[in-house]
């Protein structure tokens, strides 16, 4: 089974990539996955995802993630991603980044 990880907006642009797919590691959490998309796409996935570079990194205001159409926030980030077989075809994880605005 494979995780399937759709970027968009700015964050696609910035990272080059659009989606990737990577290899199912039993008990992966999405803390995990994000580390190991930083690690393939560098800083500036880390930056754009995550509020600081140190632990334990909570995420952006403006990043929202969805694993499997479920939206997800800090305090799942430490929580196993869904097994492989637990839903019909692969995990999927959608990132995607929503650019902040301000009003006043």
């Amino acid at each position: 089974m494979s995780i399937r990880v759709q970027f968009m907006g700015p964050l696609a642009n910035a990272i080059g990539a659009r989606e990737t797919v990577l290899g199912d590691d039993a008990g992966m959490t999405l803390r995990a996955l994000l580390d190991r998309l930083e690690s393939r796409y560098g800083a500036e996935f880390g930056q754009r995802v995550f509020r600081t570079a140190t632990p334990p990194r909570p995420l952006q205001m403006h990043t929202r993630i969805f694993v499997n159409g479920h939206a997800v926030d800090d305090s799942m980030l430490d929580t196993p991603l869904p097994a492989a077989g637990a839903a019909p075809g692969a995990s999927e994880v959608l990132i995607y980044f929503m650019p902040g605005a301000s009003g006043g």
